[in-house]
């Protein structure tokens, strides 16, 4: 994932990839607030996984039959979870989502409750440079000017 700068930015709308429509038909930039609330607009973006999610957002997504139908490791594994405030979706390099996807195989409706929950509808912004970034109408002024 790119780093935000203003740079970025800048070269961003110049090559607006995605062909959303920062510029006018003779090439000048749209508005500073145009450009911003178009690349912050999660309709035009595409899905980005979550880094975060809460523990009850798991649970909330786990079925009574796929619970008794796993083990009892793996129900001491996920009574544990409500421990925490919050859970990375990648932990020591490995995903947590991967390991929820052990417990809960193919078939199962858990796991594809899971797999959506750890999604969520993206703006460009966040798609190119991380969740939760935002582009202000000061940063667009300002990458404008360069």
């Amino acid at each position: 994932m790119a780093e935000f700068t203003r740079q970025a930015l800048h070269d961003y709308i110049e090559l607006d990839p995605n062909t959303i429509g920062y510029k006018e038909a003779n090439g000048d930039w749209k508005g500073d607030a145009v450009i911003s609330a178009l690349i912050n607009d999660p309709a035009l973006g595409s899905d980005i996984e979550r880094q975060y999610i809460s523990p009850q957002e798991i649970i909330e997504q786990i079925t009574i039959t796929d619970w008794l139908t796993i083990g009892a490791a793996e129900r001491l594994y996920l009574q544990l979870l409500p421990s925490l405030e919050s859970i990375s979706t990648v932990v020591n390099g490995t995903e947590v989502r991967d390991n929820l996807l052990t417990i809960f195989t193919a078939g199962m409706t858990s796991r594809t409750n899971l797999i959506g929950v750890v999604q969520r509808p993206g703006s460009e912004a966040e798609v190119e440079w991380g969740e939760n970034t935002f582009v202000s109408i000061g940063d667009v002024a300002w990458a404008s000017n360069l």
